[in-house]
């Protein structure tokens, strides 16, 4: 919590409007659940299930945050807000626990996911089925661009290393943005071609 406050990082609860007692108490409703060995609803939803938030509340602080988490990303840092609040729409949310792989090599899968908070590590299984580490990641990078250029098919597998939130789009819906929005296309053609030259030469390192 501490590195995510020096790194202007907000969680959910920063931008619902409710007491700090109400959210300590769904925090501590969270580790109780986890000390029984259940997994725990996110914190809105606890708020909202008590009746301390409405829907309508908790969608607004959802939007908010979204709209922060994809300003950090580089891909789309360079949008005004107007055009974040409009993007951050077709994203949803997703939680993925630490160990569980959330994008599988070979697999057709045409998502872009932006890494909000959490650690993952990329790695391509060869023939042999020897595993070659790529890189681990962090936010507030996008993981799967990939796939945009290869029909969304996968180019190597991504596990989580630790509890990770992500944000998903489906390429479909982003495709305006990659291909006519200049400040978005630049960018992100940047980070593929970076990623395409770092992992080649990985490969070429472990295979050569």
């Amino acid at each position: 919590m501490e590195n995510e406050q020096k790194n202007g990082i907000k969680r959910l609860g920063d931008y619902l409007i409710c007491s700090p007692g109400l959210l300590q108490s769904a925090v501590k409703k969270q580790g109780q659940l986890l000390k029984r060995g259940e997994k725990p609803p996110p914190i809105g939803t606890i708020l909202l299930d008590n009746g301390d938030i409405s829907n309508d509340e908790l969608e607004i602080a959802l939007r908010r945050q979204r709209i922060d988490r994809l300003r950090r990303c580089p891909v789309f840092s360079m949008l005004s807000h107007a055009e974040l609040s409009a993007i951050s729409s077709r994203f949803t949310e997703v939680s993925v626990p630490p160990g569980m792989q959330f994008i599988i090599q070979d697999e057709p899968d045409p998502t872009l996911f932006v890494l909000a908070h959490g650690k993952v590590e990329v790695y391509r299984t060869m023939l042999d089925g020897k595993h070659i580490h790529i890189a681990d990641v962090e936010p507030p990078e996008p993981i799967g661009e990939m796939g945009y250029f290869t029909g969304g098919k996968r180019t190597a597998s991504v596990r989580a290393i630790e509890s990770t939130e992500l944000l998903r789009a489906q390429y479909s819906s982003l495709t305006h943005y990659f291909e006519h929005v200049p400040r978005v296309a630049h960018e992100f053609m940047r980070i593929v071609e970076q990623r395409r030259r770092a992992t080649e030469q990985i490969l070429q390192a472990q295979t050569g």
